[in-house]
């Protein structure tokens, strides 16, 4: 039966490297998100702000290719985690196995806040502000949770 499912999902992800180049399968792959945590009203507000500002400026050839690529959702830096945040963050590392979560480990110092914002209700997505490592660079595809984005950083 494991034999059987790995065939499966070797399958899929050959089918789906047919179709994108091998950047982009690893970005839809892999959840760039080492977290999710509750975003102050300050975090949501500037998410918001920067999203609405970036997508503005789009020209309608511009956001006529955000569509017709299949990208709803934007991803966009907001103010990094506060400190009560990474006490939760910390915390929750450091009962996770894995590079930045093994026990006796410390997790890293620096650690980004990314929220999600929708460009047909233009508007963030929920409350979650998503932790992560390492910034991907502004315009590169990137998935946060469930939702595959393109990155616009903050602009």
């Amino acid at each position: 039966m494991k034999t059987l499912l790995r065939t499966g999902l070797l399958t899929g992800v050959l089918l789906l490297a047919g179709c994108m180049t091998t950047g982009r399968l690893l970005t839809w792959v892999n959840d760039l998100a080492v977290g999710a945590y509750q975003a102050t009203a300050r975090q949501i507000r500037i998410a918001d702000q920067r999203a609405a500002a970036f997508f503005d400026r789009l020209t309608p050839a511009e956001k006529k290719a955000l569509k017709d690529g299949g990208i709803r959702y934007l991803a966009v830096r907001t103010e990094d985690p506060n400190p009560e945040q990474m006490k939760q963050i910390r915390r929750n590392m450091a009962k996770r196995s894995g590079p930045y979560g093994a026990p006796g480990g410390s997790a890293p110092r620096k650690v980004y806040c990314v929220m999600i914002w929708d460009t047909q209700t233009r508007e963030v997505v929920g409350t979650n502000c998503y932790a992560v490592l390492k910034l991907p660079t502004p315009g590169e595809p990137a998935r946060f949770d469930t939702y595959m984005t393109q990155y616009v950083g903050s602009p």
